[in-house]
């Protein structure tokens, strides 16, 4: 068959949740014999060529965005207009039986350029007026601008889109209720999760994966990798370390960048914590790998629009055991291997409280290999890519 992805970006140039399950799909509905492309623009900085570029089989078409600020008034519909141009001239002339849609706002530029014949099957990651919604509301006054004259543009698109697809897709039930707040739609959902990557290449044990990374080998360390944005949650977890007990034993790496840096290296500093929190800045996959496996704990401290929660299968597969908040899908993706192991989302007290029974040896949780084999077998990948396909490919699974 015939498949084109639309992304936001790829997941190549800019790691990110939507763009890491649209690449695993391309990756898995090639290596069974799929024609795949994935279209999406080019990320800003980026070093990838314009046009097309094949990589590992996978054909990848990038266009350029138009560079508008966000506060223009016609950026949503040059974002269309662009994306529908660029569709196309790489893209309209070919007999595509599925067109998967990750991103509405490039989804819809597409599903004009193209117009009816192809399957459309549209993945919804978090509903974009509700993810706008906790974007913008840390925007100031231009943030409350855009709550107020861009809200019902971003719904009448994102309907729009929803409904031209002959099927929507949701990581989660989460996503399927907020769906249905939002657009109504919940009964033409279906709920597939992704899936677990078994970990077997490059396994160490703790004190090997630790020594690579320079982390000390006699301290109990938590991990986090998140962006360094306000809906994570990252200033909760800090407050709740500097509300410790006086005492060491312990260290707490953040992986990630985003704007909020200089405002975590403050709280960092101002709280004493220097000699035990570290902002590690971007880190390559190989280093995400070990820490992983250095780590006794992964902190999740999300306070919203967890949509489904990819890092939690990340941690778990490597059997790193969480602590993680009650945001949004959390409790449903994570307990199916943890169940019962949230806290309330944005509660410094009960975070501090986790944290102790980590350092006391308190937690009980299943032992590494156990956390591994449990969430490979709750999210196994043969048997969601076999839902997923018979979504995208009913026809040839009749």
């Amino acid at each position: 068959m015939n498949y084109l992805s639309v992304v936001e970006t790829c997941f190549l140039d800019a790691p990110r949740g939507s763009g890491r399950v649209a690449w695993d799909v391309l990756q898995a509905l090639h290596s069974r014999g799929h024609q795949v492309t994935l279209f999406c623009a080019r990320f800003p900085g980026s070093n990838a060529p314009f046009g097309i570029e094949t990589r590992d089989g996978i054909e990848i078409v990038r266009y350029e965005r138009p560079a508008l600020p966000r506060w223009h008034p016609n950026r949503l519909g040059a974002n269309v207009a662009s994306a529908g141009s660029a569709a196309r001239h790489w893209l309209a002339d070919r007999d595509w039986d599925t067109v998967h849609i990750h991103a509405p706002v490039l989804g819809r530029g597409v599903m004009q350029a193209i117009g009816r014949g192809p399957r459309y099957v549209t993945t919804v990651h978090s509903p974009i007026v509700m993810e706008q919604e906790v974007n913008w509301s840390a925007q100031g006054l231009l943030g409350r601008l855009k709550l107020m004259f861009g809200t019902d543009l971003l719904k009448r698109l994102e309907r729009r889109v929803l409904r031209d697809s002959a099927a929507i897709h949701a990581l989660s039930g989460f996503t399927r209720s907020k769906l249905e707040a939002y657009h109504g739609v919940g009964d033409r959902v279906t709920v597939i999760p992704h899936w677990c990557r078994e970990q077997t290449e490059g396994r160490l044990d703790k004190c090997e994966a630790r020594r690579r990374l320079g982390w000390p080998e006699d301290q109990t360390v938590f991990f986090s990798v998140r962006q360094l944005r306000p809906r994570y949650g990252l200033d909760v977890a800090i407050r709740a370390f500097s509300e410790l007990p006086s005492r060491g034993g312990y260290r707490y790496y953040i992986a990630g960048q985003g704007p909020l840096r200089p405002v975590l290296e403050r709280q960092i500093e101002n709280a004493g914590l220097a000699g035990h929190v570290s902002l590690m800045g971007r880190i390559t996959d190989a280093q995400l790998m070990l820490a992983y496996q250095a780590a006794d704990v992964f902190i999740l401290p999300t306070l919203a629009l967890e949509c489904f929660g990819l890092i939690i299968l990340e941690s778990l597969s490597w059997g790193c055991p969480l602590i993680a908040t009650d945001a949004g899908a959390i409790p449903e993706v994570l307990g199916r291997v943890l169940p019962g192991c949230t806290i309330p989302a944005g509660d410094v007290a009960s975070l501090k409280h986790k944290i102790l029974d980590a350092l006391e040896h308190r937690l009980n949780m299943p032992a590494p290999d156990e956390l591994a084999a449990q969430t490979r077998e709750n999210y196994a990948e043969a048997d969601v890519v076999m839902k997923l396909a018979e979504l995208l490919f009913p026809e040839t699974h009749r």
